[in-house]
Parts: C-alpha cells; structure tokens; sequence
C-alpha cells in the first residue's frame, strides 16, 4: 500500500500531539489506537514493512512499538509466523469480562479514599468524558474512561495492582470501542449507556469524596457489571448464546 497518503498525515498528527515523547512513543500510541478503533483488526499480521507502507512509520519504532503492544496483550507472537493483532474471541471476551469485574471490586476495596487529590482528579476527567461522549468520540470516550479507573488503582498504592488494572483496561477499550460503535450506528446515539456511565462515574467520585467504602464497592461493581451487561445485549442481538457467562458475585 502506498504510504504517502492518509497514513502519513494521521501519524503526523499523533506525533504532533505526542509533544516531547519520543518517536516509539508517538508510535505506540499510534498503533495502539488503531487496534483499539479496529482499523488494524483482530488477528491482522503486523509487519514493520506493512506499517511503513500503510502508516509512513519508520522501522526502528514500528518494532520497538510492536514489542510494547506485545507486553500490552494488543499484540501476540505465534511460532515461525510472526506478530498478529490480537482476537477478539468470545471466550477471550468472557474471561477478561469475569477479570474485570473482579479486579473492579478488588481496587474499591484497597484504594485509599483519602489519597491526595483522587476527588478532583476524577471530577476533572469526568469533565472531560462527558465533552467526549457529547461528541461521539468514541477513542477518546475509552481512552478517559480507562483513565478515570487507572486514577482509581493508583490509589492503592501498589504498582502489581495499578499494572494488572492498567493492562485490562486496556484490552477492555477495544470490547467498549466496539460496543459504543455498533450502538452508534444501529440507535444513532450513544446517549442512553453514555448518560448510564456518566451517572455511575459520578457516583464513584461521591462515593470517595464522603470516604464511604461500602458505597464505593457497592458502586463500582455495578458499573463493572453495566459494561458485562452491554456486552451481553450487543451477543443477544447478534444472535449469540450467554450462557458462556458465568454468573460474577456482585453482592
């Protein structure tokens, strides 16, 4: 493919906005969006050749890239084939659905409530997510989304909890980025499960702003099960069995 086109002028952008990072920055975030919006789809080979053709990015950071989206789970090696972007299989789906609630849970339960500066943090993402979703920016609806709980496990003060969180919110963006795609294009809006989030999100912060755990947990296990619950419905009205689903203790 020819990369003189609007491959180039897209990752110029995201090295522009990148600011200082580095070229392999810019390239990571670069190519991690692509993952997460689908343009490069579950289980497309990734070459450092293809990418410099269809992206204009040089080889040097496309691997170093590539090697990072590897640690990230986005990308996976197989034997004597190379590197592909990840499945997005059902059973894949489920097991990272049942992880996400549990580590939901698991982070309201530790996370320091009175950790300098988590309430207004959040309130500013919050602002942000809700500019985001006025818009049907839906990258960037997951991109402040995953923040807004990564702010969360930061909380805890423990940098296995706050790397496990990151990595599945991470994987979850490209579930969530598709669920909000297809509710876009077959209600044309997004602003019944966006106003449900923003409403759950504004919970949390209350929920942390009075120092009240049980409500925290109470909260945010419910906005875990909310994305389960979407996903599930888009399966439903796919014409997709749930019984794979295994029932997660919310109580």
């Amino acid at each position: 493919m020819s990369g003189s086109g609007a491959g180039d002028e897209a990752f110029g952008i995201a090295v522009r906005k990148a600011g200082g990072a580095s070229l392999t920055d810019a390239a990571t975030g670069f190519l991690r969006d692509r993952i997460l919006d689908l343009t490069l789809e579950p289980g497309e080979p990734i070459e450092e050749k293809s990418l410099l053709g269809r992206f204009g990015l040089s080889r040097t950071p496309a691997r170093e890239a590539i090697n990072r989206l590897i640690s990230e789970g986005l990308v996976t090696v197989r034997s004597n084939r190379g590197a592909f972007v990840a499945p997005m299989d059902l059973d894949g789906l489920v097991a990272l659905l049942d992880a996400y609630v549990l580590a939901e849970r698991m982070v309201a339960s530790v996370c320091k409530l009175e950790h300098p500066g988590l309430a207004d943090d959040l309130r500013r993402m919050q602002a942000s997510f809700a500019r985001a979703a006025a818009k049907m920016d839906l990258l960037r609806i997951t991109e402040i989304n995953a923040r807004f709980h990564g702010r969360i496990a930061q909380a805890v003060e423990n940098r296995f909890v706050e790397q496990y969180s990151a990595d599945l919110h991470n994987l979850a963006r490209r579930a969530s980025f598709y669920i909000y795609r297809r509710q876009s294009r077959e209600q044309g809006s997004i602003s019944e499960p966006g106003d449900r989030v923003i409403a759950q999100h504004e919970m949390i912060i209350a929920s942390i702003a009075e120092r009240d755990r049980d409500s925290l947990v109470a909260v945010v296990t419910e906005h875990a099960l909310l994305f389960r619950e979407r996903f599930e419905e888009l399966l439903k009205s796919s014409g997709f069995e749930t019984a794979e689903f295994a029932p997660v203790d919310g109580g």
